[in-house]
């Protein structure tokens, strides 16, 4: 009896931290579209590695291909205004999946296909374009 309260006990556990490691992104908007930045679970911390700062933003390349079942985009320019700080001092990315459609010619049907977008970006506080306190 006591094994299946354990296994439930666990569980329990690591779903409830999941929902706190995820939880400072909830009411969060991108500062300039205002869209809301998480979905469920759309927001994660990316390697620093992946991020290239310059003068105008940030280069992103991406954590996955793009495009479904195409060639993966290298990277995403983030403009430096959409830049917000990361409690943290970790880089994260939010990103959605959204469904295109395209036309097949000559038979004039619509094919679907999904990409990867991203909605919301965090850098560290030490970075050039966010101030400490903001």
């Amino acid at each position: 009896m006591r094994q299946p309260r354990g296994w439930i006990a666990l569980a329990w556990l690591v779903l409830s931290g999941d929902a706190d490691a995820h939880d400072w992104y909830t009411g969060k908007k991108d500062p300039v579209m205002q869209s809301d930045c998480c979905g469920n679970k759309d927001c994660h911390p990316i390697d620093p590695r992946e991020v290239k700062e310059t003068k105008d933003g940030y280069y992103v390349r991406s954590p996955r291909p793009a495009y479904m079942n195409e060639p993966q985009e290298p990277e995403w320019f983030i403009p430096r205004e959409r830049a917000q700080a990361s409690p943290d001092d970790r880089y994260h990315l939010c990103e959605h999946l959204m469904t295109f459609y395209r036309t097949i010619i000559p038979h004039m049907k619509f094919e679907a296909y999904q990409r990867y977008r991203w909605r919301c970006f965090f850098v560290p506080k030490g970075t050039s374009s966010i101030e400490k306190g903001r």
